[in-house]
């Protein structure tokens, strides 16, 4: 008797988190098609779209157009997006963007908290409570509604115990309370997720990957790294580390120098080579040494100004895009070998303003493939931007609203439960 009540509550779970979701999808839509959409009966809808209508998830908007037979006509449902709200945090070694969304995923609130690079964690984290407490205080709702936090970080993340295990760029952070700290101050579920594995999800659900069951999004900017969608599902691995492509050994790349005639400096890993600040750093010290100009003047040029026509003022600078192409379209030709991906989503601000760069990695790509038995890949650039990981980890967090039973079934959280009503 215990059992079968167990599962009728399990089957009334899942039918009111599918009912939900197909809600949100289809921004307007009536219990009839509803119904037909789901298999549902129209008197099992009935029941759940009025229990969603008494929670406050669902409105009613008016009346939809009659089917070609006549009669009365249906009235129209959508999701009411303000009634439930999450935090959105992307902490990096020397800031943190906050946010606060809505169940649409829509940013309505943000800030940022900047700190020195080294700082302690636990002044970067009282920091961030006072962000976040502010943006809160903007509308008595938000927190009176807020659903969860989701925390996007660089780093190999211990998703059982909310912690970051190790990051080269945020030392004094491994092994130390994150996730449980938010949940017991904001009495919520915490989801705790690597940056660019979070940045992978946001592109599926909400940018170029929208649509797509096998992704990857290979992020560039302090080092280089994965996130990857297999059959809709991300993938982490046993120990979180899957898509850690920054730690690959750059190997047969540097036996011959002549491909990496400037960026190569005896780096080991392509995580060493493959960062904004060496490729920055690598172009200035060559057109100082190349054109005779002054430091100062190559000083203040940013890594905007010099790459982003290619660039045909100086052609070393193109010999150099050339090189970090290459490093690139050999990431992208394993991904496509091993995954067998039919969309790789380049994202940071190296390959978000260099046209030319993103061609040249196409055209290697496109050469390295020739002959090999695979379907053409797309190489496209992010459409989220700068936004891809803060709406990755809202996604996350909102998993707690739309999918409660994923929630509960999964290990990447961290829920303080004397805390949460």
């Amino acid at each position: 008797m215990l059992d079968s009540k167990v599962n009728v509550h399990l089957i009334k779970e899942l039918n009111e988190s599918r009912v939900l979701k197909l809600i949100k999808k289809e921004r307007m839509i009536s219990r009839i098609e509803l119904a037909r959409k789901t298999n549902i009966s129209k008197v099992a809808i009935s029941e759940i779209v009025n229990r969603l209508i008494n929670q406050g998830y669902v409105v009613e908007v008016g009346k939809g157009n009659s089917t070609k037979k006549g009669g009365k006509k249906p009235t129209l449902l959508k999701l009411n997006p303000e009634n439930g709200y999450v935090v959105g945090l992307e902490i990096k070694s020397k800031k943190t963007r906050v946010a606060i969304a809505n169940l649409d995923s829509e940013i309505v609130a943000e800030g940022e908290v900047s700190y020195e690079l080294g700082s302690t964690i636990d002044d970067v984290i009282q920091s961030i409570f006072e962000e976040v407490d502010r943006l809160l205080a903007i509308r008595p709702q938000y927190r009176e509604r807020l659903k969860g936090i989701g925390i996007g970080i660089p780093g190999f993340i211990n998703y059982s115990k909310g912690e970051l295990i190790y990051a080269d760029t945020m030392r004094g952070w491994d092994n130390k309370p994150i996730a449980s700290r938010f949940a017991e101050r904001y009495a919520v579920p915490v989801f705790l997720e690597n940056d660019v594995k979070a940045m992978a999800l946001g592109e599926y659900l909400l940018g170029a990957g929208k649509g797509k069951d096998n992704i990857a999004c290979i992020h560039i900017g302090e080092g280089v790294g994965a996130g990857i969608i297999v059959e809709g599902h991300l993938l982490r691995g046993d120990f979180g580390s899957a898509g850690e492509v920054g730690y690959l050994e750059l190997g047969y790349c540097i036996h011959d120098r002549s491909f990496l005639r400037n960026l190569y400096t005896t780096q080991k890993y392509f995580g060493d080579i493959l960062r904004d600040d060496h490729l920055l750093n690598t172009i200035k010290l060559q057109i100082r040494m190349s054109y005779n100009v002054k430091t100062d003047e190559v000083n203040e040029l940013t890594l905007e100004d010099l790459i982003s026509e290619g660039n045909q003022y100086w052609p070393v600078v193109q010999d150099i895009l050339d090189e970090f192409a290459f490093l690139i379209a050999l990431l992208c030709t394993d991904m496509i070998k091993i995954i067998n991906t039919g969309l790789i989503i380049l994202s940071g601000r190296t390959v978000e303003t260099s046209v030319y760069l993103v061609e040249k990695v196409r055209e290697l790509v496109k050469h390295s493939i020739f002959g090999i038995p695979f379907p053409y890949t797309h190489i496209v650039i992010s459409e989220l931007g700068r936004d891809g990981v803060l709406l990755g980890v809202i996604a996350m967090a909102l998993q707690y609203v739309f999918d409660p039973l994923y929630f509960k079934k999964t290990p990447i959280k961290y829920l303080n439960l004397t805390n949460v009503v």
